[in-house]
Parts: C-alpha cells; structure tokens; sequence
C-alpha cells in the first residue's frame, strides 16, 4: 500500500524539463547513489537528451521542488545506448525491439518520496505520451521496486546479466509493446 502524496506529476515541455536538470541530476545521484562526478556527468547527458526526437519529459512536483521526474525519447541507430543494446540482442531481436522504439532513459524518485505511487504515475504519464510500437529500458538486473513496477505494467526481460561498455554493474534490458 502507498501513503497519500502531495505530488503533482505532469508532462513538461523540453524547455521546463530542461530548466530542471540541476536538480534532477542531484536526485538520480541520491537515488542511485552516484558520486558528484558522475552527477555531473548525468546532468550532461540529460541535457542533451532534450534535444531528442520525440523527447517526453515528466515531472513530479511537490510545490516548487521537483521531487521526481521521467523521460525518454525515440530511439534511434547511432545513438550509443541504441547501438549498445543492438548489437547485444542480436539482428533479429534489435529489429523486432529497437527499429521504432521510445527509450525511457530515466526514471527516479527522490529516496524520502519512495513509496508514495510516484514512480508510477511518472511511468504511466511517460507510457501514455511515448510514440513507437515499442518502448525499452535497462535497469539494475536484480529484483527491486524498480523491476516490480516495470513488469507490473507488462515489461519483460530482453537481455538479462549485461554489463554495459565501461562499467561493471549489471543490467536487464527490459521492452513492452505499446
């Protein structure tokens, strides 16, 4: 059961998403308990994500201070997570999953705000404004809230036990057809 929340979850256009980035990078790093480096970095690359075609942003406010948020965008070859996970499913499955998909890149919460039915509404706002006939995502491949709520909504694993280019955690890619 989740406890009553003050949030207030919407879609944003780029430009608020983007006005917000500071302050989302802090609650990716707290949530996935990131040092300030990679922070920064994060922060860099949701910066240019905005930019992407078919960009969807969400954010999850409670007054003026952003306490989640969501997005992703079309996928697309030459993108490096595309092409990452591409060539780790194989021809068939990366044609099958990937060739007119919406990757959700992020989905975070801030760790206080856990447990409130945040984290799905985000995902449900996300889900019903993201165009493709499929949407795709990794997370951590280990059982977790995260997990529970992407199969809860019909995500299944793709590929399980990856470890991405440049680092050592392991990952689950995860689709669902829309």
């Amino acid at each position: 059961m989740t406890e009553e929340t003050t949030a207030v979850v919407e879609a944003v256009d780029a430009t608020t998403f983007a006005a917000s980035i500071t302050v989302m990078s802090q609650i990716y790093g707290e949530a996935m308990r990131r040092p300030p480096e990679l922070v920064v970095q994060r922060r860099e690359i949701m910066a240019a994500h905005v930019h992407r075609t078919g960009f969807v942003g969400v954010l999850a406010c409670d007054g003026d201070a952003v306490v989640g948020f969501g997005y992703g965008y079309h996928g697309r070859p030459g993108d490096w997570w595309h092409d990452v996970v591409a060539r780790a499913l194989g021809r068939r499955e990366s044609r099958e999953w990937l060739h007119d998909s919406f990757e959700l890149a992020e989905l975070h919460v801030h760790p206080s705000r856990h447990g409130e039915g945040i984290g799905r509404r985000i995902l449900e706002t996300v889900l019903g404004r993201a165009k493709g006939t499929t949407v795709v995502l990794s997370t951590h491949d280990r059982e977790s809230p995260a997990r529970q709520l992407y199969r809860s909504v019909g995500f299944a694993d793709l590929l399980t036990g990856f470890v991405f280019p440049g680092s050592t955690e392991v990952y689950v890619v995860m689709g669902k057809r829309l």
